[in-house]
């Protein structure tokens, strides 16, 4: 689920394009803009909507564009400001993660650093819910928009990665973040220096942050529903699938659990680590050969396999076909 506050700016691109009311109401069954801005609908239903605002503008950077012009607080609310009133980016950035769950579900934000660099990385879970490059463009503009008004406009990022494969208007969209893009990526990230992180930034106020953080906070723990353990397993491997290691005893540690513990919790739902790991395995790699050119061997280690000859016979045993041809067939399809 998505907020409406985020919905908004894609209807009223749709209602500024021609005959835009009228497509918004046959397409999609909306008349107009959702006056809760709390109001939470389906994330596959707004990421179809972005991508038909698209083409109903005639414009594939609309998404970049609406991240670049968007103030933060129409897109995130809450969040956003908590963002730019902390006293550093690294803490406006660590909040933006922890909290983004109040906004938008299924989806991960991640901040690592590596060396004299720090990579700020957004990716939607399911790697079914495809096409998606509005959102991931959307998304990464608005960041880099924010982060310069915590800094000024002269800031950029060092390099950006995106998903999905590099469009025609890949220079226009090169123009907006003033730094190197990579395409065909495992996720969406902005690469920043990472001295940048510990700046001060120019919107800090420690007196209103708490208040926002509680808001949020609250908001959050409104809405807090019982989650099976086997689907926080799964995020948890969805999170670090083909990025770090996965294993019972790590995963176990994370929740807080023995490892037998989980391992009988997860078989009393009917699964087991193992499974889920496989699951998560085939989905995203029938996921990243439909939807990009990618060498097979990026596509091995994308899901977590270090030898591609492992994954050829793994990826046959499961779909009766070479990773190759279910990819020559998808694309020929498409």
């Amino acid at each position: 689920m998505i907020r409406s506050s985020v919905v908004n700016q894609v209807i009223s691109a749709i209602l500024a394009s021609p005959n835009g009311s009228a497509f918004l109401r046959r397409a999609h069954g909306m008349k107009s803009t959702r006056a809760d801005l709390y109001e939470r609908i389906a994330l596959a239903r707004y990421l179809k909507l972005f991508e038909d605002a698209a083409m109903q503008a005639d414009d594939p950077l609309l998404g970049a564009r609406m991240g670049i012009a968007s103030p933060p607080g129409e897109i995130l609310g809450p969040i956003g400001f908590l963002v730019l009133t902390s006293p550093r980016l690294r803490i406006g950035l660590e909040n933006l993660a922890y909290y983004i769950s109040a906004w938008q579900d299924a989806t991960e934000i991640a901040i690592h650093d590596h060396g004299d660099t720090t990579i700020w990385s957004y990716r939607i879970l399911d790697p079914d819910l495809w096409p998606r490059r509005q959102d991931s463009e959307f998304t990464l503009t608005a960041t880099c928009s924010m982060i310069r008004n915590c800094f000024g406009g002269g800031w950029a990022p060092l390099e950006v990665h995106f998903e999905h494969p590099r469009p025609r208007e890949w220079q226009a969209l090169q123009a907006m973040f003033r730094a190197p893009l990579r395409f065909d990526q495992p996720a969406n990230a902005l690469v920043i220096d990472r001295n940048d992180l510990d700046k001060p930034t120019q919107g800090a106020n420690a007196g209103f942050a708490p208040f926002l953080r509680r808001h949020v906070e609250d908001m959050m723990a409104k809405e807090t529903t019982e989650v099976k353990l086997s689907e926080q397993v799964r995020q948890l491997v969805a999170r670090d699938l083909g990025r770090a290691p996965v294993s019972l005893p790590l995963l176990a540690a994370e929740l807080g659990l023995p490892a037998r513990t989980l391992q009988r919790y997860l078989a009393d739902e009917g699964t087991s680590v193992r499974d889920i790991v496989k699951a998560l395995k085939v989905q995203e790699a029938k996921a990243l050969l439909k939807t990009s050119r990618r060498h097979i061997g990026a596509v091995s280690q994308a899901v977590g396999y270090s030898d591609p000859t492992a994954f050829w016979r793994a990826f046959k045993s499961w779909e009766g076909v070479s990773p190759a041809t279910f990819q020559r067939t998808k694309h020929r399809k498409g």
